[in-house]
């Protein structure tokens, strides 16, 4: 099982989420998420497969919706994702 992705590291006196589940999306995929898009799916994953807890997935997703990341449409496209 992996380690949960410790989200409550402070820089600067902030939450740093995004930054270290960017740092996280480069490690696995070799390559920087093109959209905020591409971190929230990823977020997805993670919380699928227990890296996440409920809080830090929903802060997550919150903060990418922020951004301009929007949510699959229908449950085909979230399968497509996994």
């Amino acid at each position: 099982m992996h380690a949960i992705i410790n989200l409550t590291s402070k820089v600067g006196g902030y939450t740093m989420v995004l930054e270290e589940l960017r740092q996280k999306f480069i490690t696995c995929k070799s390559y920087e998420p093109l959209e905020h898009n591409e971190l929230m799916d990823f977020a997805r994953q993670l919380y699928l497969r227990g890296e996440l807890t409920i809080g830090h997935f929903r802060n997550l997703i919150r903060e990418l919706e922020l951004k301009g990341a929007v949510p699959p449409d229908t449950f085909e496209d979230l399968l497509e994702l996994t």
